[in-house]
């Protein structure tokens, strides 16, 4: 690869990394308190892509085709979520909690307790059919 030919590729990851860390910081601002930690950590680390890439040659990494070609199709990835996050509101999915996240572990173990109980119940129900031949 000729030197210009590599400082043309690294030329063209600018707006790509620029529209990955808008978009990436624009989320990240968006998100409520009760967010997620995975959905706040992935925006992070887009954020991090966006601001680390373009670095990259000033440490004598060069990129290539297919790296300019992976960043624009992460734009499009990103892009392909922005209905979900219009109005700057985060989507539900990435502000639920688990619904065993606010149990205590006396309700977490009552509750696999019931549900052991349940299968066990089940299962003899079902050997008593079985055993009756219907």
């Amino acid at each position: 690869m000729t030197w210009d030919l590599a400082r043309i590729y690294a030329f063209l990851t600018w707006p790509a990394c620029a529209s990955i860390f808008f978009i990436a910081s624009c989320r990240l601002n968006a998100m409520p308190k009760n967010t997620r930690w995975p959905v706040v950590l992935e925006y992070a680390i887009w954020a991090g892509v966006g601001v680390t890439v373009p670095c990259l040659p000033f440490i004598g990494e060069w990129p290539g085709p297919g790296i300019v070609l992976l960043l624009y199709g992460l734009v499009v990835i990103l892009l392909c979520s922005a209905r979900a996050w219009a109005g700057d509101v985060a989507p539900d999915e990435a502000t639920n909690t688990m619904p065993l996240g606010h149990l205590t572990f006396r309700q977490r173990a009552e509750l696999w307790l019931d549900m052991t109980r349940a299968k066990v119940r089940f299962l003899w129900l079902k050997a008593q059919l079985w055993k009756d031949g219907t």
